[in-house]
C-alpha cells in the first residue's frame, strides 16, 4: 500500500526567460513544507505547476502514489488557496462550500456542508456573502470549501499577507492546527520569516528556480548553507576570516584581528578561509567581562548604533569586526544602552556556523 503524502522528482519547467530547475520533494500526509523565498524566485510558479496549471517539460508529481504529472486541475483534487481565498462573491458561504462538492470523487462519504462550516467555527456565517467576512473568516471558508472537495493537497500561496499583525499570528496557529487534523500534506509559500518558522515542519529556501537549501526549520536558522541565505534567514553578522586553529572539534578563527571561536561536529581545516555567522540573538550583553563563565567567545565592543526593533532593540556593535545583538527593553534600560558606549559581548563558540569560502 502506497503511503499517503505528496511526491515531486526532478521537476523542470521553462516559461519564458524563468525556468524551475531539476526539484525535488516529499511531503507526508500530516507535515507542512514551507517554500521560503524572495519575490521572483519561483515560488508560485511552482505551485500552479503542483496544481496542473503548468505541464513540466520533465519530472513527475505524485499525489498518494498516484501520477497526476499529466492530468488536468479538476481531476488532482487539490485545495489552492490564494491570498484572496478566490470565495464566489455572489454566493452565500455555505454555497461557497457546497461548491467545493462538485469537485470530491462520486461515491466519496462526503460531511455535510452544516458540519463542515461547524468544524471550522463559521457555521453562524453561513448565509453571509464574503464582502461581509473579515480575513480570517474568508480563510475558514476556504478551508472548509477545500475540505468538501475531500483534497488530497493544500497548496497555498501567502493567504496570510494582507492581513494585520495580530490576526496573522492568530491565523497561522488556526491553520497549523486545522492542518494537524486534516492529516492532508501541504505546500505553503511564503516570504515571511516568521510565518515559516511557526508553521514548517522542513523548509525550502528557493532561489532563481531551484532549491538552494531544504531542512528542518532549526538548520535552515541557524545552519545557512551560504551568505546569501544566512541573510535572508536573519543571521546579521557574517565575517570573512581564517581558521588558525583546531583543538578538540573547537576551531579558532582569525578576523580583523580578533578572535572568534566555533564549535559542531564538522571543523574546516586549519588554513581555511570561512565565513562566520551569528544570530543577534545568540549575542548576549554585559558591562564586564563575565570571569566564571565557560563561554569562549567574549568580545570587548564599542557601542555603535541602537534602535528599537520591534519588541527589541538592534545593537550594532564594534569588535573589532561588525557585530550585532538583539536585547530586551528590559536589558537594554538596566545596560543603559542608550548611553553606554562600551559593553562586553558573549556568543557561545556552538552558536557560531562556520561556510567555507
Amino acid at each position: 500500500m502506497t503511503a499517503p503524502g505528496m511526491t515531486v522528482e526532478n521537476l523542470s519547467l521553462r516559461v519564458g526567460a524563468f525556468a524551475l530547475r531539476d526539484i525535488s520533494f516529499t511531503v507526508g500526509a500530516d507535515e507542512i513544507l514551507v517554500i521560503l523565498g524572495h519575490s521572483g524566485a519561483g515560488k508560485t510558479v511552482l505551485l500552479e505547476t503542483i496544481a496542473g496549471f503548468n505541464r513540466p517539460d520533465r519530472g513527475r508529481i505524485r499525489i498518494d502514489g498516484e501520477d497526476v504529472t499529466a492530468a488536468p486541475p479538476e481531476a488532482r483534487r487539490i485545495g489552492f488557496m490564494f491570498q484572496d481565498y478566490a470565495l464566489f462573491p455572489h454566493l452565500t458561504v455555505a454555497q461557497n462550500v457546497a461548491f467545493g462538492r462538485r469537485f470530491a470523487p462520486s461515491g466519496t462519504d462526503a460531511e455535510p456542508v452544516e458540519a463542515l462550516l461547524e468544524r471550522l467555527g463559521v457555521r453562524h456565517l453561513a448565509d453571509r456573502k464574503p464582502k461581509h467576512l473579515s480575513g480570517g473568516e474568508k480563510q475558514r471558508v476556504a478551508l472548509a470549501r477545500a475540505l468538501a472537495a475531500s483534497s488530497r493537497l493544500f497548496l497555498f500561496d501567502e493567504p496570510l499577507a494582507a492581513l494585520d499583525a495580530r490576526s496573522r499570528d492568530q491565523l497561522r496557529r488556526d491553520l497549523k492546527e486545522f492542518l494537524r487534523l486534516a492529516s492532508v500534506p501541504a505546500v505553503y509559500v511564503t516570504h515571511d520569516q516568521a510565518e515559516a518558522l511557526a508553521l514548517a515542519d522542513t523548509i525550502a529556501v528557493m532561489r532563481q528556480g531551484s532549491f538552494a537549501q531544504v531542512g528542518t526549520p532549526s538548520a535552515i536558522f541557524n545552519t545557512p548553507a551560504d551568505a546569501e541565505i544566512a541573510a535572508f534567514v536573519g543571521v546579521e553578522t557574517v565575517v570573512e576570516g581564517k581558521v588558525v586553529a583546531l583543538t578538540d572539534g573547537v576551531a579558532r578563527i582569525a578576523v580583523n584581528g580578533a578572535f572568534v571561536h566555533a564549535a559542531g561536529a564538522v571543523m574546516p581545516p586549519v588554513g581555511a578561509r570561512v565565513l562566520a555567522c551569528i544570530r543577534p540573538e545568540d549575542v548576549a550583553l554585559a558591562v564586564l567581562p563575565q570571569r566564571d563563565s565557560s563561554v569562549r567567545n567574549q568580545f570587548p565592543a564599542r557601542v555603535v548604533a541602537t534602535e528599537s526593533a520591534g519588541l527589541l532593540f538592534k545593537i550594532a556593535l564594534d569588535c573589532g569586526f561588525p557585530l550585532v545583538a538583539y536585547v530586551s527593553k528590559q536589558s537594554y534600560l538596566e545596560l543603559d544602552l542608550a548611553n553606554r558606549r562600551e559593553a562586553v559581548a558573549s556568543v557561545k563558540a556552538t552558536a557560531v556556523h562556520l561556510i567555507a569560502r
